[in-house]
Parts: C-alpha cells; structure tokens; sequence
C-alpha cells in the first residue's frame, strides 16, 4: 500500500503538472487555428502551411507522450527502462509545474549506461519526485539542479543535486529549521515511493544550502538475476 507522505506529494505535483500541460495544450490549439490565415485565399502556401502544421504535430506529440508517463495503476510489472530517452522527457514533465519553471535542470546524459529494471510508472514517479525537492531547494537558495547518471554492470545510479546559481535568491534565506523540515519532508516521500519500485534505493544529503539525492537502480541483468533468485528460494 502506498504511504500516505508519498501519494500526497506526488499528487500535488501531478496537479500541478496536469495544470501546466493543460495550459500547453491550449496554446496548441490556439495555434493550429491560427494557422489558417498563414493562408491566402487567392495563393496556396503549401510548404509555409506544411511547415507550421509539422511543428505543431511534432509539439503535441511531445505533450501526448510526456503525459502518458503520468497514470499508475499499480499493476505494470518491472522490466526494462532505458534511461537515455526517459529522463529528458521526466525533467520536461516537471517543467509544466510553472512555479518551479525558472529554476534550470540541466541534464548529463550518459550513451554508455545500460538498461535498468524498474517498474516504469513507478521509477518516473520517483524521479520526478526527487526533481520537485531538488527545485524546490534550489529556488530557495538561488540555485538551480544538475541531473547525472552512470553505473557499472550491476547498479546505475541517478543523482539530482543542487548546484549553486550564478543569481542569488531574492527571497529571505530561509532558517535552519525550515531547511531540516523540508529535507525530512522530502526524504520521507522519497523513501516511500522508493519501496514501491523494484530493488530500489534512495540516499537523501544536504548540507547548508546544498542538497543530493541519489537514486539506485539495479541493471535489467541485475534485477532478471535478483528475480530467479527470489523466486528460488523455498517458502517455510
């Protein structure tokens, strides 16, 4: 059963989400009516008009796919994620919540990185989770989020760390307290959503201003391994 500190982030920042791409659909459609008077009744713009309609299909594709990584039901079964195409589309997810849009994600991918096995509604979840509390921070202390991943033939690890930002927050720093409260807050719904992802696990640091979080993954043959051997074992 999901804990009630995990299932309330996420779904908040679902909502938010959810708002933010409402509001990109419909500038969408707006443009696509738009569209129609590119068009001169007495000339056919055809490779202007074929232009604008391609860029258009192509925005809405991107909103569409982006949006399918949201439903869980809970009953997909772990398999093989590939994280190079996942996690771009993640952070893209995540800027839809217009009040964390400022602050920068910057991605470094990593081509050599292999599959991992996950539950993939459930590990997007999690990431995004960890995206919001990273931003989150950040924006409190001006800073912006740096996302990495690598592993070796057994685990990957993904980390989403705050960085300092070139502009200092003009917000009042907040105390030391509210900084503590709102890690815990952080690390207990990341610990929960965590549990519900297959041979997972969250390490949560901060220091003053600084925050890290780490998320490990086992590899698709890591976790297919850790499987039969679960399996394997004989019940009392």
């Amino acid at each position: 059963m999901t804990s009630a500190p995990e299932t309330n982030s996420f779904e908040v920042l679902r909502d938010a989400i959810l708002r933010g791409m409402a509001h990109a659909l419909s500038n969408r459609v707006a443009a696509l009516g738009g569209i129609g008077s590119l068009a001169d009744p007495g000339q056919i713009w055809t490779v202007r008009l074929s232009t604008a309609l391609q860029d258009e299909a192509r925005r809405l594709e991107d909103i569409l796919r982006r949006m399918r990584l949201l439903p869980d039901d809970g009953r997909g079964e772990p398999g093989a994620v590939e994280l190079q195409p996942l996690i771009p589309d993640v952070v893209a997810l995540h800027a839809y919540n217009s009040a964390l849009l400022q602050v920068e994600c910057a991605v470094a991918h990593d081509g050599q990185t292999t599959p991992v096995f996950a539950n993939r509604p459930r590990l997007v979840h999690l990431l995004l989770l960890a995206i919001d509390a990273a931003k989150r921070h950040a924006q409190a202390h001006g800073g912006k989020v740096a996302l990495a991943y690598s592993g070796d033939a057994d685990r990957v690890t993904i980390r989403i760390a705050t960085e300092p930002g070139a502009q200092p927050s003009k917000s009042p720093a907040p105390s030391a307290t509210d900084i503590a409260t709102s890690v815990a807050a952080a690390e207990s719904a990341l610990r929960a959503a965590a549990t519900r992802t297959a041979q997972c696990d969250v390490a949560v640091r901060s220091a003053g201003d600084q925050l890290s979080i780490e998320i490990t993954v086992p590899t698709l043959a890591a976790g297919r391994r850790g499987e039969r051997d679960t399996s394997a074992r004989p019940t009392a």
